[in-house]
């Protein structure tokens, strides 16, 4: 019962950590020197072109200036509030605590960002040290570079697989850095799990 009152333990952090600080993935062109979107008014909407290419508005890259436009919530860290959750048959799963509308960037996956040989090192240590042990924390990131968010890591790290997924995992370049967001496919209910 102890073991299954609480998630297992992880130290959390708000954005992703170098496992290596002198090996980072490189900025992505398409950051900040971006032709600027041509949003008029004063909300960045559905037809963006930076929202549609995948990219968050900033100051240089936005008609409207990019503070207020709507298109910078991975920045802003405008998520949903959620909650780890035992998950019948699953474990931990992550169940959101409020009503999420289709589309909504629910929560970032975060974690120590590591290289293509130390992924393959953690995990061959980890299959040996825990045998028995299901739990896959790892999520690719781009360019040979990946999240491990074993040790390291928000509240995503609990969101379980699905056939029927109501979210979706998708690369954002935020200032020319690659980010993973998880976003909803479909309008989710207060206390539903979430799953990808």
């Amino acid at each position: 019962d102890e073991v299954y009152s609480k998630p297992p333990s992880y130290s959390h952090i708000h954005s992703n950590k170098f496992g290596d600080p002198n090996d980072r993935p490189k900025k992505i062109s398409g950051g900040e020197e971006k032709e600027k979107c041509k949003c008029t008014g004063s909300f960045c909407g559905p037809d963006c072109f930076n929202r549609i290419t995948n990219h968050e508005c900033s100051s240089t890259n936005c008609n409207l200036g990019g503070k207020d436009c709507g298109n910078r919530t991975m920045t802003k860290r405008q998520f949903v509030k959620c909650q780890p959750k035992r998950e019948i048959g699953k474990g931990w799963g992550l169940a959101t605590l409020e009503y999420v509308p289709k589309g909504k960037l629910v929560q970032e996956y975060v974690g120590e960002v590591i290289n293509e040989k130390e992924k393959e090192n953690r995990l061959k240590q980890w299959s040996i040290e825990h045998p028995y042990d299901p739990n896959f924390y790892v999520m690719a990131l781009s360019g040979g570079y990946y999240l491990d968010a074993r040790v390291f890591a928000n509240q995503s790290r609990f969101i379980n697989h699905s056939c029927a997924p109501n979210c979706i995992l998708m690369s954002v370049n935020v200032k020319g850095r690659i980010r993973n967001g998880i976003y909803s496919l479909r309008d989710i209910k207060a206390g539903e799990f979430l799953c990808y």
